[in-house]
């Protein structure tokens, strides 16, 4: 199975604000967003980011609530509490104090509040809810920590510039690699560079279900046809690939696949699976990943 190389799209809300910058200003904006990221559990305050990337405290705040749509303050705050979501659904054997403290708060009672406030639910309950809950579930309370806009979300403005293509495939296979708690970031802390050898196939039928419900097929695309024990059938796919950096992004994503795909008054095949392909991974703190979503399509000749 071969698949051709594309300029992904960039679905990040801070490229797409600090695009129009000037060089010299945008670099000081990217210094101080790296920090942001990179500096949770130190608990640095905006103010001494500002400081640290050469920006009086005064000024940083003015030209990035101008520019962000949000002051510096609210910003590290969700995004703080991106990762603590992030970290509270993906590290099942990571206490719930270490998590508080990995993403700066100064105990786990401080991140409750926060939690309670924002979206109105507990640690314990955010947990469960990997299993009991679901993607639509999932989708809306991700969607409170999405980047603000005027109407909605940045993220849901990106995605309705989404570009999308409709590919026919042959009748593809995979060696089926068995991961009974399969995520892409726990796939990304094992496999790292290698993750773009996988793919990962999961029922459409089966999206409307709890997560503990849904099955995924993951396998390597990457070897000789003798050895493929799993088949994606052949037909019509709507295709788009993102480069992105958060849960809100991909969910955003691939909900914009699903859309776009009614707006054309296609039909998903609701036998069919959505499939998830690697693209390319970077392997930092702060970096992203460039995905391939492909859901398949009837077309009637």
């Amino acid at each position: 199975m071969t698949e051709t190389a594309k300029k992904p799209y960039v679905f990040v809300p801070e490229v797409a604000l600090l695009e129009p910058l000037p060089a010299h200003q945008r670099k000081r904006f990217e210094r101080a967003l790296t920090m942001m990221h990179d500096a949770l559990e130190q608990s640095l305050s905006w103010e001494q980011i500002a400081q640290k990337s050469a920006i009086s405290p005064y000024h940083f705040h003015r030209q990035f609530s101008r520019l962000f749509g949000e002051t510096p303050g609210h910003y590290l705050s969700r995004v703080r509490l991106q990762y603590a979501v992030f970290l509270l659904y993906m590290s099942e054997g990571m206490k719930v104090t270490d998590i508080a403290h990995h993403c700066g708060y100064s105990s786990s009672q401080a991140m409750a509040k926060v939690l309670k406030r924002e979206l109105g639910i507990t640690a314990k309950d955010l947990r469960q809810s990997f299993v009991t809950g679901t993607p639509s579930e999932a989708s809306a309370m991700l969607q409170k920590l999405a980047h603000p806009a005027k109407q909605g979300s940045l993220e849901k403005q990106l995605a309705q510039s989404m570009p999308t293509e409709l590919v026919w495939y042959p009748q593809r296979g995979i060696k089926v690699t068995p991961m009974p708690d399969f995520d892409w970031d726990t796939v990304f802390d094992s496999y790292g560079k290698d993750s773009c050898k996988l793919l990962s196939a999961t029922p459409i039928a089966e999206l409307e279900g709890s997560w503990g419900d849904i099955t995924y097929t993951i396998g390597e695309w990457q070897v000789d046809h003798e050895q493929y024990d799993f088949f994606i059938p052949e037909g019509y796919y709507l295709c788009c690939e993102v480069y992105l950096t958060s849960d809100v992004a991909f969910i955003a994503a691939i909900e914009s696949l699903f859309q776009q795909a009614r707006e054309r008054g296609y039909e998903v095949d609701e036998t069919g699976s959505i499939i998830e392909m690697v693209r390319d991974v970077e392997m930092t703190m702060t970096g992203g990943a460039t995905f391939a979503f492909q859901i398949p399509i009837v077309i009637n000749e």
